[in-house]
């Protein structure tokens, strides 16, 4: 009798320890989908850094703030150019991005960039619209160096809302 009613008065501490192996599981998901969702690609002595992601995953003041939509049909584009120097360190530069986004039936928007610079990190952002699940394909141009030609790149990312 007493065995039962101790398993009744650890009740809620095993329901305790599943939800938070439950909430410790589902925060590690979403640091690997985040941390994987971040590419590169190296050209020379640039790098330029791209991530596509839901607006809904920003905060709104910050959304706000970078005059972005947050909804669950509107995403968010982020481009970075990281320069090699000399001592092997990399260096955040200004560099002018231009590209397109498609969808799965063909239908093609230009992309608008906005430079934003904060101390030493300067990126550009672009603003673009899906449905849930599409397979999104960005074709774009980075000019890091006026004195060479423009480097393209082009990924495919199927885009969820948070």
């Amino acid at each position: 009798m007493s065995l039962g009613k101790h398993l009744k008065d650890n009740e809620p501490v095993i329901h305790m320890r599943a939800l938070t192996n439950s909430l410790i599981f589902i925060l590690l998901s979403l640091f690997v989908t985040f941390a994987n969702a971040e590419q590169k690609q190296v050209f020379g002595d640039y790098e330029v850094h791209y991530i596509a992601l839901p607006t809904t995953v920003l905060d709104p003041a910050i959304a706000k703030q970078y005059n972005l939509a947050r909804s669950k049909s509107t995403g968010f584009l982020n481009v970075s150019v990281l320069k090699k120097q000399a001592d092997g360190t990399t260096r955040a530069i200004s560099a002018f991005v231009r590209g397109h986004v498609r969808n799965m039936v063909q239908q093609q928007r230009e992309l608008e960039f906005s430079r934003i610079s904060e101390g030493s990190a300067v990126y550009q952002i672009a603003q673009f619209w899906y449905s849930e699940g599409e397979n999104m394909v960005f074709e774009l141009e980075v000019q890091a160096d006026p004195e060479q030609g423009p480097f393209s790149l082009r990924f495919s990312q199927a885009i969820y809302p948070e």
